[in-house]
């Protein structure tokens, strides 16, 4: 193989070494994360859950990103109170501090959803990183075995 920049078969090997199994930790992890997230959005969707109210208290916003209204939730059948929640599917002006509306607990724990509401951008973008990191590294030594040749 003819060396470019001083570096030949051996820095490739290397790089190939020391790249894919980063990569291949780095999909995993982002792709459990994705895998999490579809469930509990797949659960609000199909209205799986526990239906109650969420009352809403705080408005938190961060610099540029999402808004979102912090609040409490209460079960229909009265067994389940969550303190300190957020509520996924309200945009920030549809509510007020105060407002109670239907929400619905599927489990997640700090999270309460809108019935019916699917957000699929975050585990869908979670989704498209893990498969970069998984397939990225090959595509990569294929272009650099393909302009070797």
């Amino acid at each position: 193989m003819e060396e470019r920049n001083g570096c030949g078969a051996g820095c490739l090997v290397i790089a190939i070494g020391l790249l894919v199994p980063l990569a291949t930790m780095f999909a995993v992890i982002f792709g459990l994360v994705a895998s999490d997230g579809i469930k509990w959005e797949a659960r609000a969707a199909l209205r799986q859950g526990t239906m109650g109210s969420f009352v809403a208290e705080e408005l938190k916003c961060r610099g540029r990103g999402p808004c979102r209204w912090w609040g409490s939730y209460k079960s229909d059948d009265g067994q389940t109170a969550r303190a300190r929640v957020w509520i996924n599917g309200y945009y920030a002006p549809e509510l007020t501090e105060g407002s109670r509306v239907p929400a619905l607990d599927t489990g997640h724990g700090v999270v309460v959803h809108r019935p019916g509401y699917f957000d699929p951008i975050g585990p869908l973008l979670f989704l498209g990183i893990s498969l970069t990191f998984l397939f990225g590294p090959g595509y990569l030594m294929w272009r650099a075995l393909w302009k070797r040749r």
